[in-house]
């Protein structure tokens, strides 16, 4: 008989085995997947759920309250995490949606958005290839099985993947000349620089969370305290992670990040037949670094709102995409746009007309809710 179980706030050591393989029989034979533990955001409240057949799981799902979502963004909404079901049990998928449902029902909230892998959308085209780093990942019948439900689209995004072609120093340094004829100055952000991390915090605040964030906590949350420094920049050091700011005069005005895709990494271990999240991978990734990664994926990338409209963002993305390949990457993610912000869709593709870049790969995102009145 098939039913649903909580497991409570958390997964003790024999439910984290068995979340791992729903995920293992889930994906068995895609090459693309590559597994990642849940993580508990500060302010939230979960509750993880099984999908039962006797004493077997066979599905999984989280049905979180994130306080920080709906104090910041003012949605009284909340989030079934990670949902999966082994693709035999898929006609089972109404009682677990059920069972998430009744739970943040209970809680008093609005509606739900569906998440995976932290982002509020589900994967609708792109399964053939290996998804960017902290980016959804499911079946694409996962769409019509929650439209059927009941759940309606409420934003598309999108990733454009981009095979970058070899680069001339002037086609690198065209979109800086421009910016320093703007009189704006591009430097990399000193991440130990307290106050300079305060001032890119409050700039991305501003102009991308407000707008289109989907972590309403401030970047600056995770440089609060001694301990979360340190982590923050060991982070930073393992992804080789990027950040530019501009400054115009004293003000800094706009950003552009990158790092490197973890998730190529990860697959190049287990082509090798290693275990990507043991610990003998850890510590490879300590003393080697991400090494065999040839794409970079873009954070994000913004302008004080004074500034638009007069062409920076154009030279931003052209700059940004020259220091990934004067990194040495062949390839970029350019990571989640909202289909709202065509206007950078736009750019990506008129230099990518200018660079002669031959090899664009869309990927496609929902995000889809489920109201209770």
């Amino acid at each position: 008989m098939v039913s649903v179980k909580s497991v409570g706030s958390s997964l003790k050591r024999r439910d984290l085995l068995a979340w791992r393989k729903v995920v293992d029989k889930s994906f068995a034979g895609n090459e693309n997947y590559i597994f990642f533990s849940p993580f508990l955001r500060e302010g939230e409240e979960r509750e993880f759920l099984f999908l039962m057949d006797g004493d077997k799981e066979v599905g999984k799902a989280c049905a979180t309250f994130d306080k920080v979502w709906v104090e910041k963004k003012k949605e009284n909404i909340g989030f079934i995490d990670d949902f999966l079901l082994i693709p035999e049990y898929k006609d089972h998928a109404k009682l677990l949606i059920d069972q998430c449902l009744a739970i943040l029902k209970d809680k008093g909230l609005d509606g739900v958005y569906l998440r995976n892998n932290g982002f509020p959308a589900l994967l609708a085209e792109g399964y053939e290839h290996l998804p960017p780093t902290q980016l959804p990942y499911n079946p694409p019948s996962y769409i019509d099985l929650f439209t059927d439900y009941g759940f309606e689209k409420r934003a598309e995004w999108s990733n454009m993947r981009i095979k970058l072609p070899l680069l001339s120093n002037e086609d690198i340094e065209s979109g800086k000349k421009r910016l320093e004829d703007a009189n704006i100055k591009i430097t990399l952000l000193n991440l130990k620089n307290k106050k300079a991390v305060k001032e890119y915090s409050d700039l991305l605040n501003r102009i991308f969370i407000t707008h289109f964030g989907f972590n309403p906590r401030e970047f600056i949350s995770s440089y609060n305290t001694v301990k979360k420094r340190v982590l923050s920049r060991f982070s930073a050091h393992l992804t080789r992670l990027k950040i530019y700011v501009g400054y115009k005069e004293d003000r800094m005005i706009l950003y552009f990040s990158f790092f490197s895709d973890m998730n190529q990494y990860y697959k190049s271990l287990r082509d090798e037949g290693k275990n990507p999240v043991g610990f003998g991978s850890f510590l490879r990734l300590i003393f080697k670094g991400p090494t065999g990664v040839n794409r970079a994926r873009i954070g994000s990338l913004g302008i004080d709102e004074d500034f638009r409209g007069i062409g920076l963002i154009s030279d931003i993305i052209g700059y940004g995409l020259g220091l990934i390949a004067k990194e040495g990457y062949k390839e970029a993610d350019t990571g989640i746009v909202s289909a709202e912000n065509m206007p950078v869709f736009k750019i990506i593709e008129k230099i990518s007309r200018e660079w002669e870049v031959k090899d664009i790969t869309p990927m496609k995102y929902y995000t889809l809710a489920y109201m209770f009145s």
